[in-house]
């Protein structure tokens, strides 16, 4: 059970299944990196105290790793307009270690803010930790890497980290950010089902900032994802809250997509917004099925560190979860999506090739301008 102070909203309970024996959690962003100095009173298992209430009870747990780690004296990247290199010491793996962190994700626009050697010190510092990185530093050559974490009794879940918010995608012949693709995500199924799992997850860098809805082309990709074989398609880069879907199967089981999980560490919150977060809880019985489902609340303190909220707090977050998820069902957040992703998007380009142009010039400037996604156009238009 957890603690009486966490508030926890039940989604989904299996009509046959047994009691649960094991119980996963899936989390969004942990992006230990702050813009001003991290308070230096804590040391990293300490602050994972804070956020201990929500997670007593879980076996096992997967996040995205949002930065490089051990990342001091290597050449970054050059930024072509506004935006921030992140890095992080090794040591802030003790904050995760500390919730029984079995893998974490590294596919994300960060993955190679240092470049392959970045990558490669990342990889490394995350193994020592007995944590298995997952999503970045292969080719499409290689089929997708997955983790399959075995549990008491028959429970084997399966963990599969993909990326559509990545400036660097892998290629055939060039290592980079694993592809969150309908082809890539049918292989990580296959691969995770050779290796027996019974549940399966996959954990995607999707989403747009500084907005609460999901992209149209990306919910459906998730969805289709939830319909392939996984069981739980959840997605973080937002670093906010989103709603969720529910999907009925055949064998009276079930299968979910949650379209944004915001963040449990972020030095980086721009807004009250994005302190918020949630971490999804599932419930395996002794086969390895999923008996139960539920979401918890977390709220980013003052530093940006994860911490249980206090019960009403806990509940204006699942609130807004649950309000999120009912625009999902009724199709009203599509026009929502349209609406807020425009209210802030010339303006932030606009910003964007100012800070390109005075940080390099006519070179930086067209730089940026080339990376002007579609994507951005596309929704400029059917708003």
């Amino acid at each position: 059970m957890t603690s009486t102070t966490t508030s926890t909203l039940p989604l989904w309970r299996s009509s046959h299944a047994e009691p649960a024996v094991a119980r996963i959690a899936i989390a969004g962003d942990f992006l230990p990196a702050w813009r001003c100095d991290r308070p230096i009173h804590l040391s990293w298992r300490a602050a994972a105290e804070k956020l201990a209430p929500s997670f007593d009870d879980i076996s096992a747990f997967f996040a995205n790793l949002e930065c490089c780690l051990n990342a001091g004296g290597l050449p970054s990247r050059t930024l072509a307009g506004l935006g921030d290199i992140v890095s992080a010491p090794a040591a802030s793996l003790d904050f995760l270690e500390a919730f029984r962190t079995v893998a974490v994700g590294i596919a994300n626009n960060h993955s190679y803010d240092f470049g392959v050697a970045g990558i490669e010190r990342t990889r490394a510092a995350i193994a020592g930790s007995s944590i298995v990185p997952l999503g970045a530093g292969r080719t499409l050559r290689n089929p997708p890497e997955v983790f399959v974490w075995h549990g008491p009794h028959s429970v084997r879940v399966g963990f599969w980290a993909a990326a559509t918010a990545t400036r660097d995608p892998a290629k055939p012949s060039k290592p980079g950010v694993e592809p969150a693709t309908f082809d890539r995500a049918r292989e990580a199924l296959d691969a995770m089902n050779h290796l027996g799992a019974s549940t399966r997850i996959a954990l995607l860098h999707a989403g747009c900032l500084r907005t609460s809805r999901p992209d149209p082309e990306q919910l459906r990709l998730m969805d289709s994802l939830a319909a392939l074989g996984f069981d739980v398609v959840a997605a973080s880069h937002s670093h906010r809250i989103a709603g969720h879907r529910q999907f009925a199967r055949k064998n009276g089981g079930a299968s979910f997509s949650f379209y944004g999980l915001g963040s449990i560490v972020s030095g980086y919150a721009s807004s009250p917004l994005e302190r918020e977060g949630l971490v999804v809880v599932a419930g395996l019985d002794r086969h390895g099925r999923m008996a139960s489902l539920e979401v918890r609340p977390v709220l980013l303190d003052a530093a940006g560190l994860g911490a249980t909220p206090s019960r009403a707090s806990g509940c204006e977050i699942l609130n807004r979860f649950t309000a999120f998820s009912a625009e999902i069902a009724d199709g009203s957040w599509e026009q929502r999506f349209y609406r807020e992703i425009s209210q802030g998007l010339l303006r932030v380009y606009a910003r964007d090739i100012s800070a390109a142009f005075r940080a390099g010039g006519i070179r930086a400037l067209a730089r940026k301008t080339s990376r002007v996604r579609l994507s951005h156009l596309r929704r400029l238009a059917h708003r």
